[in-house]
This record gives structure tokens, sequence and C-alpha cells, in this order.
């Protein structure tokens, strides 16, 4: 049976690899993790990032990130590397490199259930739930991602500015057509 206070204990002090390698072994049984986390109700767009952490220090965070059917988020960072498993649903990644003042589209990944994929420090994503139903995933950071300094570009400009959750919310309604 999964659990997130092994699974923290196990990743504190480890490079993203290694991270990489503990998160496959624990998708290995995606419902096990489901269960585990079940009881935490944390859903993007519903709640700030701090209360999805399931854990957080100046070297770690772990958040269960409940993506609702149909998110999309604008491209931002996170300044620290970070590692993301699926354990139901999916999550669609576009990948984006710095040009001059704006950003360029650089590719994209699709994550489903086991999936797992690794982010530097420097990379910048867009997310999306492409499903009509509510996708999660733990997502391991190798910083305190809730109180990081990030950046995040609007999504209709690419022009850069500072992260701040609300803005996050207001540019992803908008992506969904809710504003």
């Amino acid at each position: 049976m999964f659990s997130i206070d092994q699974f923290v204990a196990d990743c504190q002090g480890k490079r993203a690899s290694a991270v990489k390698e503990l998160l496959e072994e624990a998708l290995r049984d995606p419902e096990s993790i489901k269960q585990a986390l079940a009881g935490i109700d944390a859903e993007i767009g519903q709640s700030n990032i701090g209360d999805m952490a399931l854990y957080k220090s100046p070297q770690l965070s772990v958040l269960k990130a409940a993506v609702p059917a149909g998110f999309k988020s604008p491209p931002h960072d996170h300044r620290m590397w970070a590692v993301i498993g699926v354990y139901e649903g999916q999550e669609n990644n576009t990948f984006y490199r710095r040009s001059d003042s704006s950003l360029e589209r650089a590719g994209g990944k699709e994550l489903k259930t086991s999936d797992v994929l690794v982010l530097g420090e420097d990379a910048v994503h867009a997310i999306e739930n492409p499903l009509d139903q509510t996708s999660y995933a733990i997502h391991v950071y190798g910083g305190d991602l809730p109180n990081a300094e990030r950046s995040m570009w609007n999504p209709f400009t690419l022009k850069e500015e500072p992260c701040v959750y609300e803005g996050l919310m207001r540019y992803a309604h908008q992506l969904m057509g809710r504003e």
C-alpha cells in the first residue's frame, strides 16, 4: 500500500532522477496511490497551491494535483526541478523555450496513468486536462513551490509576468472560455 509519509521520506535529499525512479515504482500500483490520497480534496482552481501540498519544506514539495476536466493553464515555470506522475486520467504538457522577450513552442508530451515526466529547473510548460473527468497526479518539486518566486506568461501575448495564483487562474478561465 502506498504511504505518502514513506514516499516523502524516500524523496528527501534525492535528485530528480532518483525521485523519478521512486515515482515510477509507486505508479506500478496507481490504485494504491488513489486510495491513499482519496481523502485529500484539494483541486486546481478550487484551492491554492499550498492547500494541495502533501508535504513542503525549503528543499522539497509534494503535491496532489487534481486537474479538473477541460482545465488549461497558461505557460509557467517552477524555477526548480519537478517530477510529475499521473495516477488517474491524463495531463498534456506543452513545452516552451525562451525567445527574446517571449516564448516559442518546443514540443509536448501526453501523460497518461502511470506515466512520469521530469522537468528541469529552467523548464517552461503549460498543462491541460483534455478529458471530461478530473485527472490526478503527484507532483514533486525540488524546493518550496508554494512560496517560490516564479513566472507565468500571458497565454495570448506570451509576455512574461510574475506568477501569482489568482492571475494563473484568471488566465486558465479565459483559456477555457469561462470568463
